[in-house]
């Protein structure tokens, strides 16, 4: 800002001064002087009070050459002065966007930008309607159009930085339609921004009614953030992973880095080549009743902090478990229908902190479900209307439930018992030389959907999926090979082959892997992993006879949930949120930021640069502080007659 005079003219009264220095120099006594001992000797006693008497003098002069100063510089009307754009002074309808995407939370971007929103408001002409409104919207209704200047900039005060983006082009396209009710003819969007790429899916995007301005003053930022985190668990360890990028074309040289678990810190320096990301581990020893329930990976701060740290959930509190049920189990492991899914699952279980139990069909009748989140039945024989209950209740409540069928299963007694669950209506055994399609559910990656033609399957059951249910993997008779149904919080999945390799050589194949483990992480990650992204919905597990729960925030605010629907969407801030059921903490969950945000490329769509300097095509637009010095004035008239009366 500048600073300018709107009646410069008055600046001339500022000669005034002179007034008071003349009457200073009038009131000073002479004459002859004479010199008398007595007199002398008086004088001499009174030297210190002549002085403060000067003092006196001189600072009452001081204060009255300031009221006079003052009172010209009202007069002549001071004010701050910017720059915006040149337009006419006919009434128009106008929306002003203020970019809060976390990264305008660099250096004083933000600060920059509420100050060139109050420029706008003030060039706004005569007869105008306007609103302000933020670029992530924040689930508030949006604002009306007003005349009021005064009420646009209370708005403007409103408007805070989120934690994380929104979809640029949409959101400025259904603030334009808004606009449209508007009487005036003309309307337009103006969108104070840093301009950063992301959130911009079209780098050509540009509208007539859009004005975009650049705040950020063309400068390069450099930026790191801790992009990832991951967790790994062997024994009384855990080992966590974490990933700071660099998102500047500078090096990053010795960025401290503290990792945090309950009381436990490490400290590592790391390098970071420019545009590029570095990993490094962080081993904690702890045991597992002593194992905390969260930590943090934070850096040194930069100029956007807010992506400087993460936080992570501790998984592994409570063991995952799981229970291979064997239907065919033979003195020989190798033999029996579980092997190749057991090894499998074991090969699986080292990269997590996985139990695995391996029983047969009798001990599975009198088997407790209820600890585990993943249940593999291969080839059951036998099932009792107990177990059935307690499998509906185990899937119902958020375990996932995996069968294979087999020679031993009875398609009419499933139906009748599991009638809840299945999904589908099984039938007939098929004998056919058939083999797997490639698919496009995501079950597979790509290389691995190459491969499928390896699988060779001679029996099936042929099945007839219900409403509810998804077909997942096809054999090439278009007859279903797996199938999945979601039943409560858990799903169920159906093979309609065996596990082994008795009927087809599915579990000896490069696609077998893959398969257990893409249906082995979804309970696995349902159940232990908690994290989300800020303004993720979370759906929270509610125990069935909760009464009341609520979920505190990072900053201790308390949220009450609707038991019978238990969501929450208010992940607006980072950080661990607990969630209490009946007053009591039941589990925690984290959010973190979108590192994309992180990222602080620029697009390239056309903008108006935000500075003084560059004044073509511009105004300037004047804010009057005269007010200030006339409250100036009162307080010096107040100080000088205090200091009179108190010296006099």
């Amino acid at each position: 800002m500048n600073l300018s005079f709107l009646s410069p003219l008055f600046l001339i009264g500022l000669a005034a001064i002179a007034l008071p220095i003349i009457a200073h120099l009038i009131s000073r006594k002479s004459g002859v002087k004479k010199s008398f001992p007595a007199v002398n000797f008086l004088i001499s006693s009174q030297g210190e009070l002549a002085t403060r008497s000067k003092i006196k003098d001189i600072i009452l002069l001081i204060l009255r050459a300031l009221i006079l100063v003052f009172i010209v510089l009202v007069f002549a009307k001071p004010a701050v002065f910017s720059f915006s754009t040149a337009q006419d002074n006919t009434p128009k309808s106008q929306a002003i966007v203020v970019d809060n995407s976390f990264s305008m939370g660099y250096g004083n971007n933000f600060s920059r930008a509420l100050s060139k929103t109050q420029d706008l408001i003030d060039s706004l002409p005569d007869g105008s309607s306007a609103f302000i409104t933020s670029l992530v919207p924040d689930n508030k209704q949006e604002p009306p159009l007003i005349q009021d200047k005064t009420l646009l900039k209370k708005a403007l005060k409103e408007i805070e930085i989120s934690n994380t983006f929104t979809e640029n082009e949409k959101r400025l396209q259904d603030i334009y339609t808004k606009l449209q009710k508007a009487p005036s003819e003309r309307k337009g969007v103006t969108l104070i921004t840093d301009l950063q790429k992301n959130g911009w899916k079209n780098e050509g995007f540009q509208r007539s009614w859009l004005e975009v301005i650049d705040i950020s003053q063309k400068q390069e930022a450099s930026n790191h953030a801790v992009s990832q985190t991951q967790l790994k668990y062997e024994n009384n360890s855990i080992i966590i992973e974490a990933e700071v990028s660099n998102f500047s074309s500078d090096p990053v040289q010795k960025l401290l880095m503290r990792t945090s678990l309950g009381d436990q810190e490490i400290r590592e320096f790391l390098d970071i080549g420019p545009e590029d990301g570095s990993v490094k581990k962080f081993n904690f020893s702890t045991e597992k009743t002593e194992m905390p329930s969260h930590g943090s990976v934070e850096t040194s701060h930069d100029k956007l902090k807010v992506d400087d740290i993460r936080h992570f959930i501790i998984n592994g509190q409570d063991q995952f478990r799981i229970l291979i049920v064997d239907g065919d189990s033979r003195e020989d492991s190798r033999l029996s229908e579980t092997y190749y899914l057991a090894r499998a699952l074991e090969t699986i279980s080292e990269l997590s902190d996985t139990n695995i139990s391996i029983i047969d069909n009798d001990s599975f009748l009198d088997e407790d479900l209820s600890g585990y989140g993943l249940i593999f039945l291969a080839n059951i024989g036998e099932i009792t209307p107990r177990i059935a209950k307690d499998l509906e209740e185990f899937t119902n409540s958020g375990g996932y439930t995996v069968i294979f069928l087999g020679n031993r299963v009875r398609a009419g007694y499933y139906n009748t018992l599991l009638e809840n669950i299945l999904p589908g209506e099984l039938q007939n055994i098929e004998e056919q030389k058939l083999s797997l399609l490639p698919e496009d559910s995501g079950i597979f990656s790509k290389d691995i959907n190459e491969k499928v033609g390896q699988v060779k399957i001679q029996k099936l059951f042929n099945i007839e999926p219900n409403a509810e249910s998804a077909t997942l993997i096809s054999a090439s008779n278009n007859k279903p090979f797996l199938v999945k149904k979601e039943y409560g919080k858990g799903s169920v999945f159906i093979f309609t082959s065996t596990a082994d390799s008795s009927w087809n050589n599915f579990s000896i194949t490069p696609v077998f892997l893959p398969v257990i483990k893409k249906i082995h992480d979804f309970p696995y990650y349902t159940k232990s992993q908690r994290n989300y992204l800020v303004d993720e919905t979370v759906n929270i597990d509610i125990s069935q006879d909760t009464e009341s729960a609520i979920v505190i925030d990072p900053s201790g605010h308390q949220f009450k949930l609707k038991v019978e629907a238990p969501e929450f969407g208010k992940t607006r801030l980072p950080g661990i949120y607990i969630v209490e059921e009946d007053g009591e903490n039941a589990y925690e969950f984290v959010v973190n930021i979108d590192p994309r945000e992180s990222d602080l490329k620029k697009t390239s769509i056309p903008s108006i640069e935000s500075s003084s300097e560059q004044t073509q095509g511009l105004v300037k637009v004047f804010k009057d502080i005269w007010r200030y010095f006339l409250w100036g004035v009162v307080a010096l008239f107040v100080s000088e007659a205090t200091f009179r009366a108190i010296f006099s």
